[in-house]
């Protein structure tokens, strides 16, 4: 790509990508700049690619070249590895990745038929907070937490742990309504994760953190589970230099 291609690329990826902010701001005024656009959406975390410090500062940057560009096209122009860059985010905006896409697939799971222990295992090997809980369908039935054992105990003061202890006697506690202090919110496998991200967000100081979005065809809690979303896996979205 010659240097006058890629500033007319730069220039026309730009030009949608202005028009995809403004609209994801949700500012209402006769005229929103590019820059205010960015800024309100990084602020109030309403992407999940601009919500990423290194993303902001990077569309900043492509911002103030425009600038440039729009004034003195022949002072400057943007490299290779720059316009590369440019276009993997804006896709990212203009055409955001599906739940399906980022979900982990590969699931951890038990039945309610499992022994407590070795789902404690399982996570503690896995580095898992949380293990769903599934049927002889794959339908998800429960989610067995870090504080699951910490909810029961506080709701049956003698409650014993022992090796013979089965998710099944665990039945009130992990309910996806059963949690104390999470919710667990079923997505189709063809959302956008734009619309997973605004799903974790807590619009109030009091609202309950998102332990898990589960994953099936329509979103449906009766359909067999086809992977997981934390919020963590949100944040590992990453689009640095070295993607």
């Amino acid at each position: 790509m010659t240097e006058e291609e890629r500033i007319d690329c730069f220039l026309a990826v730009f030009k949608d990508l202005e028009k995809e902010l403004v609209r994801i701001s949700r500012l209402k005024d006769d005229y929103v700049s590019f820059s205010r656009a960015l800024n309100h959406i990084y602020y109030n975390r309403m992407n999940p690619v601009v919500s990423q410090r290194d993303c902001y500062d990077f569309l900043k940057t492509a911002s103030d070249l425009r600038n440039i560009l729009s004034h003195e096209n022949d002072v400057c122009a943007p490299s290779e590895k720059f316009t590369e860059r440019f276009q993997r985010i804006s896709s990212a905006i203009l055409s955001p990745y599906s739940c399906y896409d980022v979900c982990t697939k590969k699931i951890e799971s038990c039945g309610l038929s499992s022994h407590v222990l070795e789902a404690m295992r399982i996570m503690d090997s896995a580095g898992l907070s949380h293990l769903p809980v599934l049927d002889g369908k794959g339908r998800v039935v429960g989610v067995f937490s870090r504080s699951t054992l910490f909810d029961k105990i506080l709701r049956k003061n003698d409650f014993v742990i022992s090796s013979e202890l089965t998710m099944n006697d665990l039945s009130d506690v992990i309910g996806l309504s059963s949690h104390t202090n999470e919710d667990f919110f079923f997505v189709a496998r063809h959302t956008s994760v734009l619309s997973a991200f605004g799903m974790t967000l807590k619009r109030k100081a009091h609202d309950r953190q998102v332990g898990l979005l589960l994953v099936t065809e329509h979103g449906k809690p009766k359909e067999k589970l086809l992977g997981v979303i934390t919020s963590t896996d949100l944040a590992k979205l990453s689009l640095s230099e070295s993607n």
